[in-house]
């Protein structure tokens, strides 16, 4: 499997992450996305022709699966400590803030209002993708569902070997998004500590090299993607949707309209948020750990 990984990441994850221009990634972006709407079309089928229902799904009768579908816990209205790990995953899969200025400059004839409304398009699409796959795979599996819910699907079932195959295809088409925005996140915390050369010409390749290397390291050693996913989600994603953005509005209206202004004094309030944030990621720890 390592080896798999290293491969991998030395001939196709390393030269997609070394384009600098993300209008370029245009083509694998679209494959990656043709990918991920295959993988929630067999996990819809899946749920309606009744493969995995019990008692007599087809699946369900040589004992090959990681476990029985169970629905004893099911409740439609059930929220416990647990639901933290569900807001957790939530944090994590709607952050896209770290490539927003270079999605904004990478399209074309750019506006605030040409970016918003592709903004909206996408998170609205981003919502029915969501809520369609998650209902799907746990109404499928119910409460023994696992953090990467491929893993419960019988190891012959032809659809979710491809849907395997095409969850693949769309992580390594998608990783050079996020490797653009790990990169860029690097460079201007550089910039601001007094070390301008890393964004530099020179860096360029040696910096990317860095960063999958260490994204390398960690997909060899952790196995269970839900608690790299979980604690980034609880941790990261707190910080990014709770604790930053107060901060940056309080501190971008201060500037503009002055200290102790009313406008900056009502943008204030928003600090409330940051205990509430520190206080959702304290506890989405805590549940993706148990």
């Amino acid at each position: 499997f390592s080896a798999s990984v290293i491969v991998i990441t030395m001939s196709l994850l390393l030269p997609l992450s070394l384009i600098k221009d993300l209008s370029a990634l245009a083509f694998t972006s679209i494959m990656g996305f043709m990918a991920i709407m295959y993988t929630v079309f067999f996990i819809i089928v899946r749920f309606f022709d009744g493969s995995y229902e019990l008692p007599s799904g087809k699946f369900l009768q040589d004992g090959l699966i990681a476990a029985m579908p169970s629905f004893e816990r099911t409740s439609l209205w059930n929220f416990d400590f647990t639901s933290l790990i569900l807001a957790s995953n939530l944090g994590l899969a709607y952050i896209a803030h770290y490539n927003a200025p270079n999605f904004y400059r990478s399209l074309k004839n750019t506006n605030a209002k040409r970016f918003r409304f592709m903004v909206n398009i996408a998170f609205t699409v981003l919502v029915v993708l969501y809520t369609a796959t998650m209902a799907s795979g746990y109404g499928t599996f119910g409460d023994v569902c696992e953090g990467n819910i491929l893993l419960n699907y019988h190891p012959n079932d032809i659809l979710s070997t491809l849907g395997r195959l095409a969850t693949g295809f769309s992580i390594l088409f998608g990783f050079p998004l996020v490797a653009c925005g790990a990169r860029e996140s690097i460079i201007g915390v550089a910039s601001s500590l007094g070390n301008n050369a890393l964004g530099s010409e020179k860096n360029h390749s040696l910096l990317v090299a860095g960063i999958l290397a260490f994204v390398t390291v960690i997909s060899c050693t952790v196995q269970d993607v839900s608690l790299v996913v979980g604690l980034t989600g609880a941790a990261l994603g707190s910080f990014i949707v709770y604790i930053c953005p107060p901060l940056i509005f309080a501190k971008a209206v201060t500037l503009v309209k002055g200290p102790g202004s009313p406008e900056s004094k009502r943008a204030q309030l928003n600090l409330v948020l940051i205990p509430f944030g520190l206080l959702i990621a304290l506890l989405g720890c805590i549940s993706v750990l148990k």
